[in-house]
């Protein structure tokens, strides 16, 4: 009889430990997604331009890869930044000028609070606005003022 009643007490605690657990698939035991910095978004990545711009004082004259202001040549070329303040620009399979290098270095860094690029910081420098950067698209444009007219560019790359 005693080996009975040793048979019901680990059943009946097995049967608590049981319908004791609850379910542990709440949100607070759902590990949190790490936000990539914008750093990890824009580097180690090749980009190729996927659309363009062209903006004269608001009014938009060129949209898409038109290759009036975007070659053929030019639509497969890669830009690439890397963690170390280093950008890439690779000319791709069909180059424009046979004549130029494949590939041309400068160095970049991160401006005004991470929301422009500036390349090749110095006297020659470009500053260019950082409109989009979540790791598998990167837009940058500039605008200047040009006889009177405020003209925009904006280019967008796709992470390949």
């Amino acid at each position: 009889m005693k080996n009975k009643k040793n048979i019901l007490i680990i059943m009946f605690a097995s049967i608590l430990s049981f319908s004791s657990c609850k379910d542990d698939d709440d949100a607070s035991s759902t590990p949190a997604t790490v936000e990539q910095t914008n750093t990890e978004k824009l580097c180690g990545k090749n980009f190729i331009i996927s659309d363009f711009a062209y903006i004269k004082n608001g009014d938009t004259l060129a949209t898409g890869l038109d290759t009036n202001f975007i070659p053929a040549c030019s639509q497969d070329d890669i830009l690439r930044f890397e963690t170390n303040g280093i950008s890439t620009f690779n000319d791709g399979a069909i180059k424009c000028d046979p004549a130029d290098p494949q590939t041309d270095t400068s160095t970049w860094a991160f401006y005004d609070s991470e929301t422009k690029i500036i390349i090749d910081a110095g006297l020659d420098s470009d500053t260019i606005n950082i409109i989009t950067n979540n790791g598998t698209v990167f837009t940058m444009g500039f605008s200047e003022i040009d006889e009177g007219d405020i003209l925009e560019v904006v280019y967008t790359y796709a992470a390949q």
